[in-house]
Order: C-alpha cells, then sequence, then structure tokens
C-alpha cells in the first residue's frame, strides 16, 4: 500500500515536471524549425535569382515613374500590398536587399514618391503623412514636383529614395514678360 502510493505521488510529480518542460520545449522547436525555414527559404539559389532582378529593377526606379510598369516588370506579386486614406500604395517584396532586408515601392496616383530599403509598415505609418511627416505636402495644400535621390552605398543597392514636396521650395520664378514703358 505504501509502495503504491508512492508511485504515484512519483508518476504525478513526473507527469508535471515534464508537462511544463514541454510548453518550452515545444516553443522551442516551433522557434528553431522558424529560423531554419527561414533562412531556407531566403537563401535558396531561386530567391536570390529573384532578389537580385528586383535589386535590378529597384536601382532602376525615377520617383515620378509610372508604378504599374514597374510592378509588371517585376513579373511576380508583392509580399504585401497595403494602402491609406490619403491615396497612398505600398507595395513590398521580401528579402531584397539581404534576408531580412525588404524593398517597398510607395506610390501616389500611381506614380512613385519613394522606394528603397523598408517595410510597408515603416511607411505607411500616420505620422508620415501629417505636417512634417515624410509625404506630408506642403503648408496651403498647394502641389509642387519633388525629386528623390538614391542613398544607396553601392551601386547595385538602391537604399531609398523619397520625394517631398514639403521639403522642396515649391516656387519657381518665371521671366517677366510684361510690356515695359519707354
Amino acid at each position: 500500500m505504501r509502495m503504491t502510493r508512492i508511485s504515484i505521488i512519483v508518476a504525478a510529480a513526473t507527469t508535471a515536471a515534464l508537462s511544463g518542460c514541454a510548453a518550452m520545449t515545444a516553443g522551442q522547436l516551433v522557434q528553431a524549425g522558424y529560423d531554419a525555414a527561414k533562412t531556407s527559404l531566403t537563401s535558396a539559389p531561386g530567391n536570390q535569382a529573384t532578389a537580385l532582378h528586383v535589386r535590378t529593377i529597384m536601382n532602376s526606379i525615377n520617383v515620378g515613374q509610372d508604378t504599374a510598369s514597374i510592378i509588371a516588370s517585376i513579373g511576380e506579386p508583392p509580399m504585401e500590398k497595403s494602402g491609406n486614406p490619403q491615396g497612398y500604395t505600398c507595395y513590398e517584396y521580401a528579402a531584397v536587399y539581404s534576408p531580412t532586408e525588404d524593398a517597398v515601392i510607395v506610390s501616389k496616383d500611381g506614380k512613385v514618391v519613394f522606394y528603397g530599403d523598408s517595410t510597408c509598415r515603416v511607411e505607411m505609418r500616420d505620422d508620415n503623412f501629417r505636417a512634417g511627416g515624410k509625404y506630408a505636402g506642403p503648408p496651403g495644400g498647394e502641389s509642387s514636383a519633388g525629386s528623390g535621390a538614391g542613398q544607396g552605398s553601392a551601386p547595385d543597392q538602391v537604399k531609398g529614395s523619397v520625394s517631398n514636396p514639403a521639403a522642396t521650395s515649391g516656387a519657381v520664378s518665371a521671366p517677366d514678360t510684361t510690356p515695359q514703358q519707354k
């Protein structure tokens, strides 16, 4: 009788200890599987070729260019496509610059306003569209054309270009054509 009780207590204690470890072990196994899958998927030869293809296209983009033709030339759908009420659309391609660095194209009215190393989650944040934000227009709401400049450190890696109308002067003086009195 006494031996049976001890056996039951030992069995219960062992089961309790193992069940507590099982959750942690399962979590570690899931994380390890995720890490292995991410590494193998982003480093596969086909994905490296795709990343090189997308990077080449990203290097040829100009701010103001038609977005539809760029997306068509990439030849595959973006990993993420999102938009906002201000009319901006973000297209994100995974693992373009490295296994952890994605490429985005942000457009408004079908024209590129930003491209480079980022994520749609970062680019489509609300504060980017408020006064003083990355995509905020100039005070008064008038539209002016801006131009972007690549920030890449190497010719094969464009890291970002943005058209920010708020950052440009917006004022271009025309020659005076009023008739002069003699």
